[in-house]
């Protein structure tokens, strides 16, 4: 079976180049189920396949220093401003969105 892409245009705070790394993404259960295996490509480039170890759903405003950090680098406030400019033509009521913070692990 083929993995499904997984793209980004942004490697924040370099996690891509771990053996493990999270990503924030809207909530899709359909899409992140734990043991799915994707094809993760940065600007079109692919860096290898990755599995999913563990997921979390929460709402925007419960986002948390440990999370954002980890993920872009950045704290909750900026971060929280980053994610609703990614969503910005998609019309979101965060107050009751969820999101998805995914833990993956490199396939080697």
């Amino acid at each position: 079976m083929v993995p499904e892409i997984l793209s980004f245009s942004h490697n924040w705070n370099r996690k891509l180049n771990c053996n493990c790394f999270t990503t924030l993404r809207l909530h899709n259960p359909q899409k992140f189920q734990v043991g799915k295996v994707f094809e993760i490509q940065l600007n079109k480039a692919t860096l290898g396949n990755a599995v999913v170890k563990d997921i979390r759903s929460f709402r925007l405003n419960q986002l948390n220093s440990f999370i954002t950090y980890l993920d872009t680098g950045y704290d909750v406030a900026e971060t929280q401003k980053i994610i609703k400019t990614m969503y910005k033509n998609a019309n979101i009521n965060w107050d009751v969105r969820l999101l998805d913070f995914v833990l993956f692990v490199y396939q080697y």
